[in-house]
């Protein structure tokens, strides 16, 4: 079987796939991936791609002349993600089709936003696979309306049919299901323990042992710190030394400097792998990114979020529900706030039990394989 992943230019849009392609692979099938940008998420894994948009600059398609950085709108919805990701995937709809035609897949599997790989697989007339990132994306209405946003790329192909089957990936666990946007879940949804990859590296010796105090992760993601946004996390920083913790502080491309003077008890790294970090930490500070919130709940690490923009809204509110973390405001986060990370035994409790039901109930990539290749025919 070929499969041919399809994914939106970002990096947090491709890691979540990689596993499902590593398990393909590892079963004997042929695996490729089409995106325009990002593609060393995907090349560093050992996996091939197609650069499907090559020189093309994202900036002026994430953000528009005039238009408010999505990154920071708070009161979008599923109809907003549609049109900002309708339009990334219009961009690349052209070089996804031209590589899906050449290689001949039997199956697309696709990030939830990107909606150029539903188009191939209707224009193919093969099956496609959608894979949301976390809660987020999960919205079942998205699809139909990536579908809308994206008419005119439908009419310009002349792609009038739909792909021949369709099946979604879930990894959030069934009981926090009524927790996620748009209610009933569609019956096409497969269930799938989250496996973090967050890209490889070689881990520091101070990862290797066991901390003498407990650690505290603090991260904005891949992109959140960038452009000034570290600077929200200066309110914590200047508590941190009044906490019995070590914290470690991932920069993620921002300028320390915009923290101030930061105290003996917080270490600063560029970037760490963040599964290998979260197995030493007994919390997590974080910006409520997908990718980060599924880790710390596959290894059972209590949250606190800082949420800020609408897709990290949507995502705390499925933590918050969980009862494994809770919601903090950047501006006056404190000592509080990460003593009762380390103390609140119910905090610690709840994610000790979303980690033991995705590891106990929630089949592995490896074990969906097998309805993948059914689904493909």
């Amino acid at each position: 079987m070929r499969a041919l992943f399809v994914t939106s230019p970002v990096l947090s849009h491709a890691f979540p796939t990689i596993p499902v392609a590593h398990a393909l692979i590892a079963a004997g099938h042929e695996v490729r991936y089409a995106l325009g940008a990002a593609l060393e998420a995907v090349t560093d894994a050992g996996l091939h791609a197609v650069d499907v948009t090559p020189g093309l600059d994202y900036d002026k398609i994430w953000v528009p002349d005039g238009a408010e950085d999505p990154m920071y709108v708070k009161d979008a919805g599923v109809e907003f993600l549609a049109e900002l990701f309708g339009r990334v995937s219009g961009a690349e709809v052209d070089g996804v089709l031209k590589a899906a035609r050449a290689w001949s897949p039997d199956v697309i599997v696709h990030s939830a936003a990107q909606g150029a790989g539903a188009l191939a697989a209707s224009a193919l007339g093969i099956p496609c696979v959608e894979l949301p990132l976390g809660p987020a994306d999960s919205d079942p209405r998205l699809a139909g309306l990536l579908r809308a946003a994206m008419k005119g790329d439908y009419e310009r192909h002349d792609v009038a049919g739909t792909p021949r089957a369709t099946a979604r990936i879930s990894s959030v666990p069934a009981r926090l299901a009524h927790l996620l946007p748009g209610g009933q879940r569609p019956d096409d949804e497969w269930l799938m323990r989250y496996v973090p990859h967050n890209g490889g590296g070689t881990l520091p010796d101070w990862l290797l042992t066991v901390p003498e105090r407990p650690r505290i992760a603090v991260t904005l993601g891949s992109i959140g710190a960038q452009w000034g946004g570290i600077a929200m996390l200066a309110p914590l920083m200047a508590e941190a030394a009044r906490v019995d913790a070590e914290f470690v502080l991932t920069l993620g491309g921002g300028d320390a400097e915009l923290l101030g003077e930061l105290p003996e008890n917080v270490r600063t790294v560029e970037w760490v792998p963040l599964a290998p970090l979260l197995e030493t930490c007994a919390g997590i500070v974080h910006h409520g990114g997908s990718g980060t919130l599924l880790t710390a709940m596959r290894l059972g690490v209590p949250q606190c979020v800082l949420p800020d923009g609408a897709y990290q809204q949507a995502n705390s509110a499925v933590l918050v529900g969980s009862g494994a973390g809770f919601a903090a405001d950047p501006t006056t986060i404190g000592t509080e706030e990460c003593r009762r990370l380390l103390l609140d035994g119910e905090l610690r409790g709840a994610a000790e039990g979303l980690r033991r039901e995705m590891a106990d109930t929630m089949p592995t990539p490896a074990e969906l394989v097998p309805r993948l290749v059914d689904l493909a025919g």
